[in-house]
């Protein structure tokens, strides 16, 4: 069951972050092979650091599961862009930011769940469920010249932290592992999604 249940939070949140990175770049005007690129490093992105922190062959280079799941997001987000004609400004914005937060979820717990396996301390797991939900996000933001959205969107990161901060205390609770990874992700959704629309953000040093 757990297994199972991982396998499907990391397909969703592979595909939630390639339809992220396919409808940046289609905001972008990049064209068949910059909307893969972006697609692909949003999706696994995070997961390639995660794992190169952990000193472990990224499972995007021993797995056909992470493209393919990455490709399918990306043709998803074109379908949509393609049909959703009066919907597009702002419709998928919203979707945009629906997905990005998906998929932000879902790799806090998962990078939060490998930090357990490892055997890393509560403060590393939560650190790298936080970079492991950002890191893809970031170098997609960089690739077409943004700020990350990691350093200036209300909540994002933090959401993530959180997050993982979770996970890390019900697995030293002894609670059952899907319902701690069902509680991580939960909290993380609902912390970042709250985030967009309440305008929650931490404080900033501003006149």
């Amino acid at each position: 069951m757990t297994r199972e249940l991982f396998y499907i939070l990391d397909a969703v949140g592979t595909v939630a972050f390639a339809m992220a990175g396919t409808f940046k770049a289609v905001r972008h005007k990049l064209d068949i092979l910059g909307i893969l690129v972006l697609g692909f490093v949003t999706a696994m992105g995070g997961g390639v650091i995660r794992d190169a922190l952990l000193n472990r062959i990224p499972v995007a280079f021993l797995d056909n599961g992470p493209a393919f799941f990455s490709l399918a997001g990306c043709v998803l987000a074109s379908i949509w862009h393609a049909v959703a004609e009066p919907l597009k400004t702002q419709g998928e914005e919203r979707a945009f930011l629906f997905v990005d937060g998906v998929g932000l979820a879902v790799f806090a717990v998962t990078g939060a769940r490998m930090g357990v396996d490892a055997g890393l301390t509560t403060w590393s797991v939560v650190l790298l469920a936080a970079l492991t939900g950002v890191g893809g996000g970031a170098i997609r933001d960089m690739l077409v010249r943004e700020i990350p959205l990691v350093l200036h969107a209300d909540f994002y990161a933090t959401a993530a932290l959180i997050g993982g901060l979770v996970y890390a205390v019900l697995h030293g609770l002894s609670a059952p592992a899907p319902l701690t990874s069902l509680a991580a992700f939960g909290v993380t959704l609902v912390l970042r999604t709250m985030a967009i629309w309440r305008g929650w953000h931490l404080p900033r040093l501003t006149r």
